[in-house]
């Protein structure tokens, strides 16, 4: 009859294999992340460009828009409305004027001084 016949197992070196398995997903992972960064960086350039494109046309409006109010606000133009009848001006009435200045008169005890302190020399 037959002799009983020993099947062969192949062994396998389960830490080895486990080390290879964590080697391969720990370079996977980094070659995910190195490509998802490179596309965030693409991406963040992309809106940075936009940005700065933005930024240089409002820049230029608001060049656009100071031309515009120095040129409305200038004397010549400002004659020029009243002259057409757009702006009215009417003079400044005598009781509505404030003027300030120092008093010329003695001062007297109370009264409030301006002083200049020196401070001593160290």
């Amino acid at each position: 009859m037959h002799a009983p016949r020993r099947k062969a197992f192949n062994s396998v070196n389960a830490a080895s294999l486990a080390r290879w398995i964590v080697i391969t997903a720990f370079l996977a992972l980094t070659g995910l992340i190195y490509v998802y960064l490179s596309l965030q960086l693409y991406h963040l350039g992309d809106r940075k460009k936009t940005l700065e494109n933005e930024l240089t046309s409002l820049r230029a409006q608001n060049d656009v828009a100071s031309v515009q109010i120095a040129a409305l606000t200038s004397r010549s133009a400002m004659q020029r409305r009243l002259k057409e009848g757009y702006l009215k001006m009417i003079p400044v009435s005598e009781h509505n004027i404030v003027r300030l200045s120092a008093p010329s008169g003695p001062r007297g005890e109370d009264a409030v001084q301006p002083v200049a302190n020196k401070r001593a020399g160290r």
